[in-house]
């Protein structure tokens, strides 16, 4: 019987450190991937919150992209429509800019701009300007559009890692930014770490009160 109990307390005590060894270990690979190759972008929601948009206005706004991981990249950046209304985002002007070089300026389906490199750690900041143009008339009036920018990274073996950034234009009395939450899609952080935590805890309080238990035990045998 003692035995049997010192190796049910053992056992129990070993399972303890299992989870927080795999906490361990699935921190460090979360850690290594994570940073090896690392875009981001701020703001990281959106860029572009313009209601009640007029022919003739424009709206300037900086992007600040940065190399967060531990390897040089090169990104691309593309600009795709995210609704089935086209009539104001075929319209629209953008223009990119870093510093005094300006890197594009036409209509929002034609956007391109030559790939940009980082070295690891460093950041750059674009200054981008969305035009309404002038001429458009009546039948623009209420109409919204929305769009999102997104930034690939390329690194070593073909790894990439991908962010973006949301734009949402309207004019007159369209529904604009207020209350619209889309744009950018944020990754999926959850996890099981905190859940393992506990339960090694609760092993290791059972299997530790369970040797105290048969120490008490052993003194007080021995004492008789």
């Amino acid at each position: 019987m003692n035995k049997r109990f010192f190796i049910l307390s053992f056992v129990l005590l070993l399972c303890s450190f299992i989870p927080l060894g795999y906490v361990s270990a699935a921190g460090a690979n979360e850690a290594d991937a994570s940073t090896e190759l690392d875009i981001q972008l701020s703001p990281n929601d959106y860029l572009f919150q313009v209601p009640n948009m007029k022919p003739g206005d424009w709206a300037p706004r900086d992007l600040k992209i940065s190399n967060d991981g531990r390897q040089d990249f090169s990104y691309h950046v593309e600009l795709a429509n995210t609704t089935e209304e086209k009539r104001l985002f075929n319209e629209l002007i953008i223009e990119v800019a870093d510093g005094d070089e300006q890197l594009y300026k036409g209509n929002l389906p034609n956007f391109a701009i030559p790939d940009r490199s980082l070295d690891a750690g460093e950041q750059e900041e674009l200054k981008l300007t969305v035009y309404f143009p002038d001429h458009l008339g009546n039948e623009f009036q209420g109409l919204e559009t929305k769009f999102v920018l997104i930034f690939t990274a390329e690194g070593e073996e073909d790894q990439q890692d991908s962010i973006s950034v949301g734009g949402n234009v309207s004019n007159g009395d369209g529904n604009g930014a207020s209350g619209v939450k889309g744009g950018a899609a944020l990754p999926n952080t959850s996890t099981d770490i905190f859940t393992l935590l506990l339960f090694g805890t609760i092993l290791l309080l059972v299997g530790g009160g369970i040797l105290v238990i048969r120490k008490l035990r052993l003194i007080k045998d021995h004492r008789i």
